[in-house]
């Protein structure tokens, strides 16, 4: 299905104003000879890092920021929301295009393939690729003509990653962008916390909720102090959203199937995850630096609430665990 919404054609006019005002977002901006630009996010503003939360969504949601109280420490954290859930979160934000680019180097007389660019891919450009099996299920398409991806990465992608993504998006190098900043910076930190919503209708579609049926979300999550390195703020990050994370959704199901949909939400919060109840960064360690090892359901928004206008009822599931994000945060 051709929907009239595109959003790599929205994104392009967010893109297009940090372009314009560079300096006052603190972006380097990049072209390269095939004509397609990047964004070095590294050292931008607030408003350079929410920009990028809001590029990320497909240009359907709203990032604000706003403060939290953790129990006396006073942090930003961000309020995000949209009402077009569906594509803005999984056909977009979601972090599921796995970009890889290999050449070929000789070494003792044998060629060998080394990786020089490796990073996921979020944004609206997933919509065009639609590399990724997600999108058999997902009923949307974008005939965008342009294209723009978001990694989360401290390597600038090069002329040749450019061309890899025009080409999987069918687009020209000059109609397509990227925008990169690494975990540990504050552009990270505010683009992981933005994804509070997309966490949580992610871990919904993982536990076989009917994603369909959502029709609103809105979330709020911390933004971590800046780590000293990128494994570090890895950790805090995820912690932030699994620790003290808070999403709402409104729904829309018949009276006769609420209480199986209620009852399978309660499956969904990061405290039920047998990985849950330690820092991030330990239970990777623990892991032996294994993603596989810990359980994907630790991916997952502290707490749900969720109501039915079909009926006007609402549950909240989860717990909010500031002891944890204490921990995670190192505050002495």
């Amino acid at each position: 299905m051709t929907h009239h919404i595109k959003i790599n054609e929205l994104t392009v006019k967010l893109v297009q104003k940090v372009i314009d005002r560079s300096e006052y977002f603190k972006a380097k901006v990049i072209k390269h000879d095939n004509g397609a630009t990047v964004l070095d996010m590294t050292n931008a503003s607030w408003n350079g890092g929410k920009l990028v939360s809001e590029i990320c969504m497909g240009g359907l949601g709203t990032v604000e920021l706003t403060s939290y109280n953790l129990e006396g420490n006073f942090l930003p954290s961000v309020s995000v929301y949209t009402s077009h859930p569906i594509i803005s979160c999984m056909a977009s934000q979601l972090a599921g295009w796995n970009v890889k680019l290999k050449k070929e180097i000789e070494k003792d007389g044998v060629i060998k393939k080394k990786k020089v660019f490796e990073s996921l891919g979020s944004g609206p450009a997933r919509a065009k690729s639609r590399v990724e099996k997600l999108f058999k299920e997902l009923d949307y398409n974008d005939d965008s003509d342009c294209a723009v991806i978001v990694f989360e990465t401290a390597t600038l992608p090069n002329e040749e990653v450019m061309t890899l993504v025009a080409d999987k998006c069918g687009v020209g190098p000059n109609k397509t962008y990227a925008l990169f900043a690494p975990t540990a910076c504050l552009t990270g930190s505010i683009q992981v916390a933005a994804r509070i919503v997309e966490t949580g209708i992610h871990k919904l579609h993982e536990i076989k909720f009917p994603i369909d049926v959502i029709r609103d979300g809105f979330g709020i999550a911390t933004v971590a102090p800046i780590a000293k390195d990128d494994l570090g703020a890895m950790g805090r990050t995820n912690d932030s959203i699994s620790a003290a994370g808070m999403t709402y959704y409104t729904i829309e199901v018949e009276k006769e199937n609420q209480d199986e949909i209620f009852e399978l939400l309660k499956k969904a919060p990061a405290n039920t995850s047998f990985s849950y109840g330690k820092p991030f960064i330990e239970t990777f360690k623990a892991a032996n630096y294994d993603f596989y090892a810990i359980d994907p359901g630790l991916f997952a928004p502290a707490v749900y609430t969720v109501t039915n206008v079909k009926t006007g009822n609402s549950i909240t599931v989860g717990e909010i665990n500031h002891e944890l994000l204490k921990e995670s945060y190192k505050f002495i």
